[in-house]
Parts: structure tokens; sequence; C-alpha cells
């Protein structure tokens, strides 16, 4: 087979693989099979063009078709910072940028071995570019993207060998070059393993994707129900000392059903997102915050002790009480009460939780609602608020300081 015959092959495959990626694409709309998809069909235009050399001018056949398949690797670039979530840099266009630049040099336009040691170079910069990008994630698919990294770095030295070779043999055209099963063959090889690696990778992320779909609420985007309970367990199983306690909030949005029913189901959903931000904002750092179901919450973490969670529980409803939530025409102010329980770590029970965590939330509505109520171990108690003390005059740390007595007398009550 002559290396024309195999640079058709080469763009047929690059062809059929970016018909397959565009499809993805329109059926999924993730970015990174566009990019992929994109990047293949320049990158098959491009060596279809190199192919007809002596047919079309040699303008189109060296210039043009160098410059796209190099702004195909650039393409592939983009598609990997977009799998990994990360904005497209400029230098995705280095590749192709090292090649126009190079055309301005006239011993390099005018000469042949130069030409293909130039583009093997710009081809090296955008490898080692997605060697970078693939080892410097340590999440997920750690194993795949190092063997991803690895079958690039063998085409990165392929390229290399072929840019010496082809300098070295002073070499006048692709076919006359003693070295051009160096330009199809290696690269081959590492097609059909970069895309099968490729393939993996996909796979492995559709598999997380799942994974996460079947632990999220799909309208607050918060963990659901299997989620937290998930979170439980794991926290439970971490040792910490100084937070020897795992506390539930079990949280409770007031006249939910009046929103409803006054301003329709969109603004509804519309406060239910809402309250799920502050929760979760809430949350970062301390624990988990996830919808349970209908407009019931709950927050799992680990604490020092009763005056802790209470603080926590309280900041949420706070937080969520002095914010205006506008939908549409309506501008919503909505409260929310809360039930705690604790538990030590290592004998938490989930169920027993739940259940006296509503026990004390039931507590907070027939106490008013908006407020907060903890379990004590004989009953459950309101815990004082700072913004019902009867003290509107008093400063806010003042106010602050008689919630915290309070609860250290509640916390001492629990104790007996």
């Amino acid at each position: 087979m002559d290396i024309l015959t195999g640079l058709m092959i080469w763009a047929a495959e690059a062809l059929t693989l970016a018909v397959l990626l565009c499809s993805r694409w329109y059926y999924e709309r993730d970015r990174f099979y566009l990019s992929w998809g994109s990047g293949f069909a320049l990158h098959g235009i491009g060596v279809i063009l190199v192919a007809l050399r002596g047919d079309i001018p040699d303008f189109v056949s060296i210039q043009i078709a160098n410059t796209l398949v190099l702004a195909g690797v650039g393409l592939w670039i983009a598609g990997l910072l977009q799998f990994d979530r990360k904005p497209v840099e400029a230098y995705i266009a280095i590749p192709a940028l090292l090649w126009v630049a190079g055309m301005f040099l006239y011993p390099i336009r005018e000469n042949f071995a130069h030409r293909v040691a130039l583009h093997n170079v710009a081809t090296m910069v955008g490898h080692a570019i997605m060697i970078y990008i693939l080892l410097r994630n340590h999440g997920a698919s750690k194993m795949t993207r190092r063997v991803l990294a690895a079958f690039i770095s063998v085409q990165f030295c392929a390229n290399g060998v072929v840019a010496v070779l082809v300098v070295a043999g002073e070499a006048k055209t692709i076919g006359a070059s003693p070295h051009s099963a160096w330009l199809l063959f290696p690269a081959a090889v590492c097609l059909i393993a970069i895309v099968m690696t490729g393939a993996k990778l996909l796979t492995e992320r559709s598999e997380e994707k799942l994974k996460t779909l079947a632990v999220t609420d799909p309208l607050t985007g918060v963990l659901n129900r299997r989620g937290l309970i998930d979170e439980f367990h794991a926290l439970r199983k971490l040792v910490n000392e100084e937070k020897p306690l795992i506390a539930f909030l079990h949280f409770d949005l007031d006249s939910f059903k009046q929103i409803n029913d006054r301003c329709g189901h969109q603004a509804g959903d519309t406060v239910l997102i809402a309250f799920s931000q502050v929760g979760q904002t809430s949350m970062r750092g301390r624990g988990f915050f996830g919808r349970m179901g209908g407009e019931e919450f709950a927050s799992i973490l680990r604490v020092g002790d009763m005056i802790e969670a209470a603080s926590i529980a309280e900041a949420i409803r706070l937080t969520l009480k002095r914010q205006t939530i506008v939908t549409g025409e309506h501008n919503i102010t909505v409260t929310v009460s809360a039930g705690i329980a604790l538990a030590a770590a290592e004998t938490a029970d989930l169920d027993l939780l739940l259940s006296t965590a509503d026990r004390a939330l039931y507590t907070a509505k027939d106490g008013g609602r908006d407020r907060t109520a903890i379990d004590t171990g004989t009953d459950a108690s309101v815990v004082p608020a700072v913004d019902r003390q009867g003290e509107d005059d008093a400063p806010t740390d003042v106010r602050a300081s008689h919630q915290v007595a309070a609860l250290k007398r509640m916390a001492s009550l629990g104790k007996r």
C-alpha cells in the first residue's frame, strides 16, 4: 500500500469518528463531543488535501491542509478541557499558530523536509498539552487517563523521530521519503489504542454520571434521600474526636402549600431551589444537605455538641427568613421549621435519628413554626431564638449570647 492510499484511509477513519462524535453530541449536548468531532473532521479534511498534492494548488495542499490538521489538534485539546469542565483557553491554538508562523519563514516554507519537521513539532506541542491535561486531573478514571496519556506519549515520540529522520534524510516528497511508513503506522496503532481508551474514559464518565443522578434531586441539585443515607454511613466511619456526635437536622418549609396555591407551582419550585442553595451553602465544609421529598429537607453532619447543631440550624432558618425570593411577579418571604436529633457516631442509628428529628420538628411546628426544636433525650424543646427574645433593642451579640446560655441549660437538662 502506497503512502497516498494510506493517507486516504486515515482520512476516512478520522471523518467516520467525526460523524460518530457529532452524532453523540446531537443527542447528549455535551460540548466536548462537538469539539472532538470537529477536530477529527478538520483533521480528516486536512489529510485529504495533503493526499491530493499535485491535483490541487500547493497553497491549499500545504498551507491550508496542515493548518486544518493542526487546528483539529487544538479542538482535541479544547474537548479535553470541556471534558474536565474547565474553560477553553487560548493556548489550544498554539499548534496551528506554530505552523502558520513557520510558513512566513522562507527556509521552512520552501523546503519539504523542514515543513514536515515543523508539522511534527507543532503536533508534538499539541500532544504535550493533552498529556498535561490528562495527568493533572487526579479524580475519577485516574488509571484510564494515565493509559490514554501513555498512548499519546508514544505518538509524541513517533512524531519526534519522524521530524529527525525526515530532516536527516533530506526528503523531497512524502512518497519518496524512505521513512514514509513512520508517518502512518505508529499513528495508526496509537489511533486505535487512543480510541479504545477514550471510549473507556467516556464509559466511566457515563457510569459516574448515573451514580450522581441516583443520589441527586433533579429539581434542586442537592442530595436526595438515598444520597443522604449514603453520606450518613460515611460520616459514621469518620474518625473525629473533636466532633463525636452525628446531628440530623430535619427541615420543613412552613405553609408551602399556600405558596403553590397562591403563586403557582413554578414559584414553589423556585422556593425549593432557593432554600436548597441556602442549605448547601451553609453546609459547605461541615456536612451534607439534601431533599427528603416534597418540601422536606435534611442535613447530616458531625458536631461537637448540641449547641453547634442548634447554631447551624438557626443560621439556616434565619438566612431563609431574611431572604426575599423573586419569581415572576411575586416577591416571596418564606420560613422554615427545623427538628434536631443527636447521637454518638459509633452507635448512631439512622431510623432512630429520623424518628427523633421528626418528633422535634413537630414540636417546632406546634410551637408556632419558624423555629427550631431539639431532642434532649427525654422530650423535644424549642431552641431560644435570637429573633424572638423580646429584646428587639438589644445588640445582636447580646441576644446571641443569651441564646447560647439557654442552649447550655438545655444541654445540661438533656444529660440528666
